[in-house]
């Protein structure tokens, strides 16, 4: 199913670039009102910027615009934007709700985005100037204004007569209750306001203790709760508990998707902060050679090591045939330790409290993983080199012994990060790697070295 729609897909955006060179302008405004925003966007993303800017123009009705920017990576949002007048890009916010109102806001330079401001009426600048008060990547900041909130006292019948009027409610999973201070006291699904009894007040059939986030909340603990509990929204409230916004599903999945790119991204050792394709060859080259100069210099000083051993390795050439299997494999295991590691932080299927359990049971596989290519290496040591005396001892024991050692600094390590607040993904991708290869390669001669002195 998904190989069909990339194909409709590829064949729609050949058909945009056939109109726009025919310059068919209104066959091509006929066809993109016809698509999803996010086909639109879709496609747009593997145009070229002038034509990018073309199609654009020709996008029809304020309302599919402003839905298309919203749906559009972050370097694709500005490049479309900077040629609109203030005055249109003032058109387009209006149609949108407050989250994707902050999205293109924050795509705009700081300047234009308060002349933008400015041109807005009082009560959407006090309420956008509101929104954009919080701090990127917290539930104040991927919040929308656009659900049902509703007085306790009311009736189920009048509550009914009142979500029919609520017509600017693009949200209306669930009637959310409230005091006359606007405190969140429970909510009720839209199934549970249908079935219940019309004469009853919302304060007798609403679910009291409702999830609920503060305002200043991370963004990644919110996709974890809507997760978690399968809701389609959770309330957000502010300090006094007052209720200011909702979370929304289609915000969370965005939240997974760019935390989960981020993490990736950042264990790599390269670029984070937007797609990299919005990155010219020469920035991209520039934002990925710390962390490669960083493992350029640990092979570096492995490559020392190793010279230091220059009297083990005249005397059994042999050793030298089994450091990129002891490196390699030791440094896997540690790449696959901090891949499992970050990504349970991030989802919270990884509870730092339990560390000595999580590491225990990460050394646990280090040590079975260990012993079967200990096992592995012993008896290829002892088919290719049956004259090298102690040989298959040594490689089973430096690929056991580095096994272990890169499963535990790859369970422990991104737990102590977490517990001192840095980043795990962003501290422990290369620097495992680099130092699994420095680590191995001194067990790997000592323990030689060590067997050699016997013989």
């Amino acid at each position: 199913m998904v190989h069909e729609r990339d194909v409709r897909l590829t064949r729609i955006e050949e058909l945009v670039r056939r109109l726009l060179r025919r310059k068919a302008d209104a066959h091509l405004s006929n066809a993109l009102e016809k698509m999803h925003a996010a086909e639109v966007a879709q496609i747009f993303s593997h145009l070229l910027p002038e034509e990018r800017l073309a199609a654009f123009r020709l996008v029809p009705g304020g309302e599919h615009r402003a839905e298309v920017l919203t749906e559009c990576d972050p370097h694709i949002v500005r490049e479309l934007l900077e040629p609109i007048p203030n005055d249109e890009i003032v058109a387009l916010l209006s149609k949108l709700n407050t989250d994707d109102v902050r999205y293109l806001l924050e795509m705009l330079p700081e300047e234009r985005s308060a002349e933008v401001m400015h041109l807005l009426g009082a009560r959407e600048t006090e309420v956008f100037e509101g929104v954009m008060a919080y701090p990127p990547d917290t539930a104040g900041s991927i919040m929308t204004d656009a659900f049902v909130a509703l007085p306790e006292g009311l009736t189920v019948e009048q509550a009914i007569a009142e979500v029919r009027k609520a017509s600017e409610a693009e949200y209306v999973f669930y009637v959310y209750v409230v005091d006359e201070d606007r405190n969140l006291r429970g909510v009720i699904s839209l199934r549970q306001l249908l079935l219940a009894s019309p004469s009853k007040r919302l304060s007798e059939v609403m679910t009291p203790n409702a999830w609920r986030v503060n305002v200043h909340a991370d963004q990644e603990h919110v996709a974890q709760l809507i997760s978690r509990y399968n809701i389609l929204a959770i309330p957000v409230v502010d300090d006094a508990g007052a209720l200011v916004g909702i979370v929304t599903v289609d915000d969370v999945l965005d939240v997974l998707r760019d935390e989960a790119t981020e993490d990736i991204l950042k264990m790599a050792g390269t670029h984070y902060t937007e797609e990299i394709t919005s990155l010219s060859a020469v920035r991209l080259a520039w934002v990925r050679l710390p962390w490669l100069a960083i493992s350029w210099v640990g092979s570096l000083v492995a490559a020392y090591f190793i010279s230091q051993f220059a009297s083990e390795l005249s005397r059994v050439v042999a050793l030298a045939a089994f450091i990129p299997v002891i490196n390699g494999t030791a440094g896997n295991v540690g790449a696959q330790g901090v891949a499992i590691m970050v990504r349970g932080l991030a989802t919270g299927k990884v509870d730092p409290k339990g560390w000595f359990q999580v590491v225990g049971r990460q050394v646990l596989v280090g040590v079975m993983l260990g012993a079967a290519f200990g096992l592995l290496l012993y008896l290829i040591a002892r088919w290719h080199f049956p004259q090298v005396a102690w040989l298959g001892l040594i490689v089973s024991l430096a690929i056991g012994i580095s096994i272990v050692t890169s499963a535990v600094l790859s369970s422990a390590l991104p737990l102590a990060l977490h517990y001192l607040r840095f980043d795990p993904a962003l501290m422990t991708g290369p620097f495992i790697t680099t130092s699994m290869d420095l680590i191995s390669v001194l067990v790997y001669f000592n323990i030689a070295r060590y067997f050699l002195s016997l013989a």
